[in-house]
């Protein structure tokens, strides 16, 4: 999982592994802890002879700067990766992770020494210096055939400004609801979300606790809480309102968006809908959302969260196995016209500069072989559409991609397109409404001063 820093992790999801198994202990020395020796140097070398044929296949040399959001061990998978492109060209990628990534590219920006490539986990920074003339256009870079062969035309679509492409994603999550098979005794594949809410009102009355949720994250607290809202309105209002959203059009205390926190907070507020209540679901680490799912005997029966739940949650406990201890089901919608529209955040990578080097990394980075070494690690889903599906070895990585990528309308939402402060907002505003359930207009309102502000 790679994440913004206002959804910073603590380091046991960092460190935890997708698989929860024995094999995440294996071939530390690739990064790769989902494929064997033979394998791995198969991957390799796939990666090396894509890297020279960016590179026109020739030994260029020199160095690209790239900055990114991940450091510590989720870095040293980038580099991992990277690594085959440097081998091959001879381009030495100085990659550098700061949590504090759009404050650093920034700065250098208004020093008139922007890095050469930034991997980011937000849009609205990337399309800000699109609109400013300051990126470089990947259809030119990178080939705008290529592009559309290996991508989903939403996600295209989504880094386009005036018919040119700046961002390429390579990370890419979407959301379910989390289950465990042994213990669910609900729908696993709704029809819709009124479905879903039935069978959870009728646990609630019985007296078993339907959700878990967990929202306490430090600085970043409430973000698990803003992702559940934006998947909500999305499954109801469908992919051009929640655009409207996004982009300001549509207000904060609009009647759709009101209705989409008041959604949220007839779970989250009411102490018969989630796990401890609201107390116990403002104090719990956001790495415990899912651990009543899997306890014994389990404290609720569903979560609503990220791809990455995976990993957070079977890395507590090795000896689990994915598919068979915990699966998910996708976001049912609130009518058939939305069940196609997705939700999505994830990191994309754009370029300051044109040159041979920046020419070569772009090129490498959007490719299939460069992302599946990012597969490989067995922590991430990647958008590239010609990663092959034997390149997931977790089945719920897999899964995931497969859901995500075949045939689905692909809908960022604010906590990806706006600025930093309004997503800050967002987040506190999810525990302040959970604190004080009557307080939502004011919060609402708060926010709306916020994104007002620009």
């Amino acid at each position: 999982m790679r994440i913004t820093p206002a959804r910073a992790l603590p380091a046991l999801v960092i460190t935890s592994c997708l698989l929860a198994t024995a094999a995440c202990a294996d071939n530390t020395s690739t990064g790769s802890a989902s494929v064997g020796k033979e394998q791995s140097a198969s991957l390799t070398a796939a990666a090396r002879k894509e890297a020279l044929a960016a590179a026109g296949g020739k030994k260029i040399g020199g160095k690209v700067t790239m900055l990114g959001i991940n450091g510590g061990a989720e870095g040293q998978l980038i580099k991992n990766a990277l690594k085959p492109f440097t081998d091959a060209t001879g381009i030495q990628v100085d990659y550098t992770g700061n949590e504090d990534l759009a404050a650093v590219v920034q700065t250098r920006v208004h020093a008139d020494n922007p890095p050469d490539v930034v991997d980011a986990a937000d849009l609205g920074t990337m399309l800000k210096y699109a609109k400013q003339g300051k990126l470089v256009d990947l259809g030119s870079l990178i080939g705008t055939s290529t592009l559309k062969s290996s991508y989903p035309k939403s996600l295209l679509n989504a880094t386009t400004v005036n018919g040119k492409t700046y961002g390429v994603f390579s990370e890419i999550d979407n959301f379910m609801v989390w289950y465990d098979p042994k213990t669910y005794k609900g729908p696993k594949s709704p029809a819709t979300w009124d479905d879903l809410e039935k069978f959870t009102k009728q646990q609630a009355a019985t007296g078993k606790t339907p959700w878990c949720m967990a929202q306490n994250a430090g600085a970043g607290s409430g973000w698990p809480g803003a992702q559940w809202i934006e998947n909500w309105f999305l499954k109801h209002y469908g992919a051009a309102k929640l655009a409207d959203w996004a982009s300001g059009k549509l207000s904060w205390t609009s009647r759709e968006v009101t209705a989409a926190w008041k959604a949220f907070g007839a779970v989250a507020t009411d102490p018969k809908m989630v796990a401890g209540g609201p107390t116990t679901v403002l104090s719990s680490s956001v790495v415990n959302n899912g651990t009543g799912l899997i306890s014994s005997p389990p404290s609720c029966s569903l979560m609503l969260w990220g791809v990455y739940a995976g990993g957070v949650t079977l890395g507590q406990k090795p000896s689990l196995k994915p598919g068979t201890d915990l699966d998910f089901f996708p976001v049912p919608a609130g009518s058939p016209a939305h069940a196609d529209d997705e939700l999505f955040s994830g990191h994309v990578a754009y370029a300051f500069t044109s040159n041979p080097r920046t020419r070569a990394l772009m090129r490498y980075w959007a490719s299939a072989p460069a992302q599946t070494m990012l597969v490989a690690s067995g922590q991430w889903t990647e958008a590239n559409t010609k990663i092959p599906a034997s390149a997931y070895a977790n089945p719920l990585l897999k899964k995931a991609s497969q859901q995500l990528l075949n045939g689905k309308n692909l809908v960022a939402g604010p906590s990806m397109y706006s600025n930093p402060a309004v997503v800050a907002a967002f987040d506190k505003g999810v525990v302040s409404y959970i604190q004080k359930p009557g307080s939502l207009n004011d919060v609402l309102d708060g926010i709306q001063r916020v994104a007002s502000t620009g």
